[in-house]
C-alpha cells in the first residue's frame, strides 16, 4: 500500500515558491476552494512526479509558471512497505530526477530509468494510477460502460493481482490435463466391464481332475527310440 505524506512545489501554474501540503495528517485530506484557485493542480502535481506525465495532457512548459519563468520543481514523499521514498524534481531547460529511498540515493543515471525504478516500486502503471486519482462521475461511468475484459484488467491491475491470475491459467491447465488422463482411464474401465458383461461364463464351477497314468505305453516307445539314435 502506498500512503503519500508531503507534497511540495515551486512556480507550478500559478503557484509562486515554497508551497507545501502535508498529506498523512489525517486519513482524508480535502482541498476547498473557488473555481481557478488551483486545487486541480494538486492531482496533476502527484502525476508529474510519479510518472513524468499527466491525465490532462498539459504540457510540460505550461505547468511551469510563466511569470516568474525560472521553471518549476516538485517534491513528493511517499511510504511502501515500511521504507519511505522522495522524489525531487527540477525542470528548467531539462529535467534533474533524484529518487531517494530511506534517505539513500537509488536514482539511475537517466530519468527514463529512475521512472522506470520508481513505478517498478509504486506497482500500478499510469493509467490505473490516474483512474484511481480522479474519481468522477464520468470516470466512474466510463468504468460502468467498459468492457468485461477492460474491467477486468483495471481490477487486476489496481488490485496488483498479476500473480494470482498466472496462477490460475497454471492451475487451470494442470486441471485440465488431469480430467483428461481421468477420462482415458475411465474410458479403459469401461472397455474392461463392457467386455467382462458380455463374455459372462454361463458355468463357472472347476472340472474335476482326470485320473491319467503317469507313465503310458506310448510314452515307452518314445524313450526307446531316443536310445537308439
Amino acid at each position: 500500500m502506498i500512503t503519500l505524506q508531503n507534497l511540495k512545489w515551486s512556480n507550478c501554474f500559478s503557484y509562486g515558491e515554497g508551497n507545501e501540503l502535508k498529506l498523512d495528517s489525517d486519513t482524508i485530506t480535502q482541498i476547498i476552494g473557488t473555481n481557478g484557485t488551483g486545487k486541480s493542480s494538486i492531482p496533476v502535481l502527484i502525476e508529474e512526479a510519479l510518472y513524468n506525465k499527466n491525465s490532462k495532457g498539459i504540457k510540460k512548459v505550461d505547468i511551469a509558471n510563466r511569470y516568474i519563468n525560472k521553471g518549476y520543481s516538485i517534491d513528493l514523499s511517499f511510504e511502501k512497505d515500511g521504507s519511505l521514498y522522495q522524489i525531487e524534481v527540477n525542470r528548467k531547460a531539462s529535467i534533474k530526477l533524484t529518487l531517494l529511498k530511506d534517505g539513500i540515493d537509488i536514482s539511475s543515471h537517466t530519468a527514463t530509468n529512475t521512472y522506470k525504478t520508481l513505478q517498478s516500486i509504486l506497482g500500478m502503471d499510469f493509467k490505473t494510477f490516474s483512474q484511481v486519482v480522479y474519481q468522477s462521475p464520468s470516470s466512474s461511468l466510463q468504468f460502468l460502460t467498459a468492457t468485461d475484459t477492460n474491467r477486468k484488467k483495471f481490477l487486476i491491475d489496481l488490485l496488483q493481482l498479476d500473480k494470482y491470475v498466472s496462477y490460475f491459467e497454471l492451475f487451470r491447465e494442470l486441471s485440465k490435463d488431469v480430467g483428461s488422463q481421468i477420462s482415458r482411464v475411465d474410458g479403459k474401465i469401461a472397455t474392461v466391464e463392457k467386455w467382462l458383461k458380455d463374455n459372462i461364463l454361463e458355468d463357472t464351477s472347476l472340472l474335476s481332475k482326470m485320473d491319467l497314468p503317469k507313465y503310458s505305453e506310448e510314452d515307452g516307445k518314445t524313450l526307446r527310440q531316443l536310445q537308439l539314435e
